[in-house]
């Protein structure tokens, strides 16, 4: 299974590209309200086939908007579709003349590379940056900014550069949406003026009723705005989930004319007397039954989140939009639902998964029959039972929150994962490591590195020029494998390898010799003959990591995990599958529908014309 554990990578930027015009060219989108207040919008769909890398290159320069264009500021956001993981890096490059001179106005520039690191390489699922050439630091911006240097930012900056990196994945083939919004003030640059200063609010007017001699202190009404606005809840809400919103805000309502009673010992105290007394006591109760209605509210929200057909109960916004996880794609659902050109969509993107998933399966179980062949794997393991949780209906902390139920309450296991693609595994996983706190992630990368590093050392030492793919014996990877222990270091788990002359720990040399050209190309090749020798070689690693404490949770595909030992298995189903491509269709909408809703246009329009676009309608 793959896990969202980060590794370093280079980036590889791709040959420069000229400006593209705002209105759908090349993928490049923006609506005419965007334009009009300064945002252009793009989206890019890229394809990342298994173990290969890509780079995608956004010019900062506009031609359409002039100079003004490199005032701009940046906003990213990068979708994984299907729930994988991809590594991701962004940089900026930077002008000849900015490069030279140094990106933060130091003398002679000798020690600033032309590109400058917006982004450390990290893997996910999903992905979402700024980058405000004006007010990054290390361009010049930042608290120094002035108008003397405004122009000085903008201008150095040549292009962002996205690098996509899928070199850890030997299978699976990974499609990836990347929308980008770049906000600039409409005309010439804005001057350097001040801000305004904030209105101050005037103070609240008293009663008329408490103006008569002697009347308590009435102070004044608490404040009505917290009552959260009603287009946030569906209409269809049953009466009881509208009384337990009610009493919610009652309570805050009360909190706040509580506040306001008399001072204790005060005249308007002694003037209250009992009835005052009366009066705060059940002010008290009344807020105790106010709290547990708004503990109920939670349990409402997270069981009517999602609906059975995957569809949210919540309203469509440009917030939830940019959210881009499982509430987006049930609002985004919602909002489309009975159109026929969604639904075609949503059949369409089903029928992908269910061939990718086959034709990933079919790779894995050659990959598995070549490791029984051997002797690496055992040729008479009887098929585990896994625990079948349907996810229909179900947000992924009630899926994780149901698992979590099952496992030990205390100490390490190892939890297996699998399922149709499109169930939420991936999202289950991220939602488990932020419940247990002594969870962890496995990652068969560093294993693939690691043996491809000793046949690259191997076919140096014979004498090979390059990488030679017939070392890969039997005989050979069976040796490989043995130089490759498992083991603690200073309460640390760490690959250590031991054999050809090296003697190095992978934490130490992941930056170094697994980076190498040698290594890195030649992953691919290793990989398909040593499926075997790695999946025994983790089904040893997760044992030690779970006899120690640690929760280790593995996701994917049955035809390898099946050989890991552990009596904590479950599979995600979707008693309804077409939800599944319903899904994957709103995902894809939801990443070309949020830029257009974060310059301004209505959600729900936004959503229906990202539809067209993605459906191919243009309608």
């Amino acid at each position: 299974g793959e896990s969202s554990a980060s590794r370093p990578s280079g980036c590889v930027p791709s040959p420069p590209s000229s400006a593209a015009p705002p209105l759908l060219v090349e993928g490049r989108t923006a609506s005419r309200a965007a334009l009009r207040q300064g945002a252009m919008a793009e989206r890019v769909r890229l394809s990342l086939p298994s173990g290969q890398r890509t780079s995608h290159r956004l010019a900062w320069g506009d031609l359409q908007l002039g100079s003004a264009g490199n005032l701009g500021s940046l906003e990213w956001s990068v979708v994984v579709l299907d729930e994988l993981t991809i590594d991701l890096e962004v940089s900026v490059q930077l002008s000849g003349q900015a490069a030279a001179g140094g990106a933060a106005g130091g003398e002679g520039g000798a020690d600033v590379p032309g590109l400058v690191l917006l982004q450390e390489v990290a893997r996910g699922r999903t992905f979402r940056g700024t980058f405000d050439p004006a007010e990054d630091a290390r361009l010049g911006g930042g608290d120094g900014w002035s108008a003397e240097n405004a122009g000085v930012a903008g201008s150095q900056v040549e292009a962002v550069i996205f690098d996509f990196n899928n070199a850890f994945s030997w299978w699976t083939d990974k499609e990836v949406e990347l929308v980008c919004l770049r906000v600039r003030p409409g005309g010439p640059p804005a001057s350097m003026v001040p801000p305004l200063r904030l209105l101050q609010p005037l103070a609240a007017l008293p009663r008329s009723i408490c103006s008569a001699p002697g009347a308590f202190e009435c102070g004044v009404a608490p404040g009505l705005a917290t009552l959260p606005p009603r287009g946030a809840w569906k209409a269809s809400l049953s009466d009881r989930e509208e009384v337990l919103r009610f009493a919610s805000s009652l309570d805050e309502w009360l909190a706040a004319a509580e506040a306001r009673r008399p001072a204790e010992g005060s005249a308007a105290a002694v003037a209250g007397g009992a009835l005052l007394q009366e009066v705060l006591e059940r002010v008290v109760a009344l807020r105790g039954l106010c709290k547990e209605a708004s503990a109920k509210v939670a349990e409402v929200l997270a069981r009517t989140a999602v609906g059975q057909n995957g569809s949210s109960l919540l309203s469509l916004t440009a917030e939830l939009l940019a959210a881009q996880d499982d509430r987006t794609s049930g609002a985004v659902i919602d909002c489309l639902s009975g159109d026929p050109i969604f639904d075609d969509l949503a059949r369409r993107e089903l029928s992908d998964i269910v061939a990718r998933d086959t034709e990933d399966g079919e790779k894995l179980a050659v990959g598995v029959a070549q490791a029984v062949e051997k002797g690496v794997l055992p040729a008479d393991l009887v098929p585990p039972t896994y625990e079948q949780i349907d996810v229909m209906g179900k947000t992924a902390d009630q899926v994780a929150e149901e698992i979590i139920a099952a496992l030990p309450k205390q100490g390490g296991c190892v939890l297996i994962l699998v399922g149709l693609s499109g169930t939420g595994k991936g999202t289950t996983v991220d939602k488990m490591k932020q419940k247990l706190p002594n969870a962890a992630t496995w990652s068969n990368g560093n294993c693939f590195r690691a043996l491809t590093l000793l046949a690259a050392t191997y076919c140096a030492q014979q004498g090979h020029e390059g990488f030679d793919a017939a070392c890969l014996t039997p005989e050979n990877l069976a040796a490989w494998a043995d130089m490759l222990e498992f083991v603690s270091f200073d309460g640390a788990f760490d690959i250590r390898i031991r054999g050809l002359g090296l003697d190095v720990r992978v934490s130490e040399v992941a930056n170094t010799l697994l980076k190498e050209p040698r290594v890195s190309k030649n992953i691919p090749a290793v990989a398909k003959e040593t499926q075997g020798e790695v999946v025994k070689f983790a089904g040893e690693a997760v044992r030690k990591m779970g006899e120690a404490g640690t929760v280790v949770l593995l996701e994917g595909r049955e035809q390898t995990l099946n050989f890991i030992p552990s009596p904590y298995r479950f599979c995600l189903t979707m008693s309804d599958t077409t939800v599944i491509g319903a899904r994957r269709a709103a995902q894809r909408i939801a990443a070309a529908a949020a830029p257009r809703a974060a310059a301004g246009e209505d959600a729900s329009a936004a959503v229906r014309a990202a539809l067209a676009e993605v459906a191919g309608t243009g309608r």
